[in-house]
């Protein structure tokens, strides 16, 4: 659904051990417990009466042992006192960094550089050492560690950002030119984050299995593991074919096996890379060095460290109940128990006694600026403010909404620290928290270990189960999920699963739109045209074409989606393709180059170099660029149709493309996953309107999608009339106070809060007679029991309902 990979960084501290001055006045205050952990620092800089690097080392402490806040007012005094030492803004822009500043860290890194002459070393120098030792960014220098550090943190920072791809291979590949080995452990884990958004994922993997190495040569195994976790994790993002996708899986579920091996064992028993988990022909290690690792258990301290969970895997529309549950017993045995603790309010018991209102915690690395999951939840917060409070915690770099600090009853931002959304959420004294994602990003995903309410929820942000033992509810929808799951076998949830009624999902129909870059949404794709992809689409639609728009992330177009996109170009001359081009050309010429092959296999046979009509079908896909959010509506209303991708598709997307207007084609799968847009369709009645019209877009079969698509594109009338429709009706599936109504249910029942039906729903502002919202149930429930009836064996309804 709404999966997208945050920042991918790995920061090194800077550190000193030698030299001079003494700082004359101006004192930091330290905390007590600060003082504990630092005492040997705190009585160095007492003895040597303010010496910079007794300051300096003071504040890397500081920093090391959780205390940021003190440890940078320490850098801006050593920096405010020492202004010819530059190393100290090497560390001030890591701890923007953490906090989500990128732009200020990037400025402090590249500040640093100035002042030692550049990243080559050739320029003026106004830094102390680097005009006694020469440039640090040199590789016979002395300090060059200082440089590859800040070499490697800007390159994170535009990492995080994701400006500018091509600074982030000069600055990482730099650093790495003038480093020793064991100074670049770091450098290899950023180049590694680099090539896999790039979509390099062999190149990444080996950067991994490199850093790993050195990592676990320095006994930094901490470092070490999370490494060897990104390179297992590591997935293409765009596959080449149907058989890379079944291969990428066994092999991904070997490699989780392979590492839970390491953990209870080490290398002993160690004899093949069955999963190529290290890369044995690409990297010159033996089995030898293999066997000599010790076992990995209760060493992974911070598993926020992996940066990114496993969340391509999911877009394969599988049943990833068995995946989750392997990788979570692997935590399990990877992180010490200290990572597994439980809040002290629980512990103590009181929180039941003490509070009027319950607290209820939503945390989220999706949920500042413009984001879906933000917009999933920010009604429910505004509905039901007054009957709990709500405390709204943001990882990331994006900034919550004014709206958002306006309706919680306190709302935090805590960037990419770990150990702040930690002892954050732990000083909160939640009775509820609510993940909105767990696969987007490791932090989110860390916390979720862990108990810091009676009662912790995932919802459908990430529409797939988590794994994880901590996490107590899925929040679904009765209409979302597939009729007969409970049929089937076996569940594909760890948690209890939460049915709502009626939609279940809702967005707003008015949304914020902060300010944005259109470079920046476009990435490297902006190269495709001189036209903007707005101006494309109307080139397109002056041509009399017939507009097929599929405007989703690209890793959504699984190889089974390729012949739907194949049917249509071959049944239809007139039609043309649109799709969503990557931000890095890589994974854009990877899809490209696989429907080509599909294309060549359906129109060409055996011929390798192609035919006529081949290259008149090719010639007919178009990548355009990412817009901007306040964009979208308008670049969906010149297609003639929208193709709702499967087995993944979302709902956030179907939402807009509704708003718009404009039909949008859906086959519903077994998942969650593949099943939300349906809901909207569902819900909007357009049968109602036009009997015709009702069954104009969910899809019963792979063909039925595919003739729904070509009637909707190349029938005219018909295709007015459902716009017609759905324009009237879309108001239906916005704001839609059920939503908030269902979550009300649910939240005041698991804390065991006594309040009637009538009087939530007054509160909430949703009308329990709403004869459309009862009739709809019934209908839904009616025809479902139907199907059952008419059903021979379970297998002939896996599909759509």
């Amino acid at each position: 659904m709404f999966l997208y990979n945050l920042s991918i960084i790995a920061l090194t501290l800077c550190h000193r051990s030698s030299a001079v001055t003494a700082l004359n006045n101006g004192s930091v205050s330290i905390p007590s417990s600060a003082a504990i952990s630092c005492h040997n620092e705190v009585d160095r800089v007492k003895i040597f009466e303010g010496n910079h690097i007794e300051l300096m080392s003071l504040a890397v402490c500081l920093h090391v042992n959780g205390h940021t806040n003190h440890a940078f007012d320490m850098y801006t005094l050593i920096r405010r006192h020492f202004p010819n030492h530059s190393y100290v803004l090497i560390n001030m822009g890591i701890v923007h960094l953490k906090q989500g500043n990128v732009e200020k860290a990037q400025e402090l890194m590249e500040q640093y550089l100035a002042e030692v002459g550049g990243m080559y070393g050739d320029g003026e120098i106004t830094d102390e050492e680097a005009r006694k030792h020469g440039s640090p960014c040199r590789a016979n220098n002395i300090h060059k560690q200082d440089c590859t550090n800040a070499l490697n943190n800007l390159a994170a920072a535009h990492i995080t950002s994701g400006k500018n791809s091509t600074a982030v291979a000069m600055y990482l590949l730099r650093a790495i030119e003038i480093g020793d080995e064991g100074m670049l452990g770091d450098a290899y884990a950023n180049y590694g984050g680099h090539l896999a958004k790039m979509g390099d994922h062999n190149g990444a993997a080996d950067s991994y299995i490199h850093g790993f190495w050195i990592f676990l040569r320095k006994n930094r195994f901490d470092a070490a593991i999370a490494l060897l976790l990104r390179r297992a994790f590591l997935i293409p993002t765009v596959y080449s074919s149907l058989v890379e996708t079944d291969d990428t899986r066994i092999q991904f579920r070997q490699r989780i096996s392979d590492i839970t091996e390491l953990t209870k064992n080490g290398g002993k028993t160690w004899i093949e890379d069955k999963g190529d988990l290290f890369r044995l022909k690409n990297y010159n290690v033996s089995i030898q060095e293999i066997q000599g690792i010790p076992p990995l258990k209760g060493r992974l301290q911070n598993p926020s460290e992996i940066q990114s969970p496993h969340f391509y895997v999911h877009y394969n529309g599988l049943n990833d109940l068995p995946i989750q549950n392997e990788v979570s017993e692997m935590f399990a045995l990877l992180c010490p128990p200290s990572l597994f603790e439980v809040s002290p309010h629980l512990v103590r018991n009181d929180h039941m006694t003490k509070r009027r209102k319950k607290r209820i915690g939503f945390v989220s690395s999706l949920i500042g600026g413009n984001e879906p999951h933000g917009l999933l939840v920010l009604d429910v917060i505004k509905s039901l403010k007054g009957l709990f409070e709500f405390y709204v915690v943001s990882i990331g770099s994006k900034k919550l909404t004014t709206e958002f600090h306006t309706v919680s009853d306190h709302a935090y931002e805590v960037g990419y620290d770990y150990s702040a959304a930690r002892s954050l959420l732990m000083s909160l004294e939640l009775d509820c928290l609510v993940f909105a994602e767990a696969m987007n990003e490791a932090i989110v995903y860390s916390l979720g270990y862990q108990r810091f309410a009676s009662v912790q929820v995932l919802v459908m942000g990430s529409p797939v189960t988590s794994g994880i033992p901590t996490i107590d509810y899925f929040l679904s929808g009765d209409l979302l999920e597939h009729p007969f799951r409970t049929q089937l076998g076996s569940d594909h949830y760890s948690e209890q699963v939460v049915l709502f009624d009626g939609q279940a999902i809702s967005f707003p129909q008015e949304q914020y739109h902060p300010p944005q870059d259109s470079l920046l949404a476009a990435g490297e794709a902006k190269l495709l045209s001189n036209a903007s992809s707005l101006a494309y689409m109307k080139i397109l639609k002056n041509q009399n074409a017939h507009i097929y728009l599929c405007f989703q992330s690209i890793f959504k177009i699984q190889p089974s989606f390729d012949y739907v996109l194949t049917d249509i170009l071959q049944a239809d001359p007139k039609g043309h393709v649109v799709l969503q081009a990557s931000r890095y050309t890589m994974q854009t010429e990877k899809l490209n180059s696989r429907l080509k092959d599909v294309l060549s296999q359906r129109f060409c046979g055996r011929r390798e170099d192609g035919c006529p009509a081949m290259q008149n079908a090719h010639s007919r896909i178009h990548f355009i660029p990412r817009v901007k959010s306040d964009e979208v509506l308008e670049l969906m209303q010149q297609s003639d149709v929208i193709l709702h991708p499967f087995p993944f598709g979302g709902s956030k997307t179907a939402s807009d493309a509704i708003n718009a207007g404009v039909p949008l084609v859906i086959f519903p799968q077994q998942y969650l996953r593949g099943r939300m847009a349906a809901v909207f369709f569902k819900y909007m009645d357009l049968h109602e309107i036009d009997p015709d019209v009702g069954s104009c877009c969910i899809a019963g079969s792979v063909s039925d999608y595919v003739s729904k698509a070509l009637r909707l594109a190349s029938d005219g009338e018909y295709q007015s009339r459902v716009r017609n429709a759905i324009r009237d009706r879309r108001h239906r599936i916005f704001d839609e106070k059920s939503v908030s109504y269902e979550w009300g249910k649910f939240l005041t029942r698991a804390l065991r809060i006594r309040i009637s039906d009538e009087e939530l729903a007054s509160h909430v502002g949703f009308v329990l007679e709403d004869k459309h919202f009862e009739s709809y149930n019934a209908k839904e429930v009616e025809d479902e029991q139907e199907r059952w009836k008419q059903s021979v064996m379970l297998s002939n309804i896996f599909g759509p309902n």
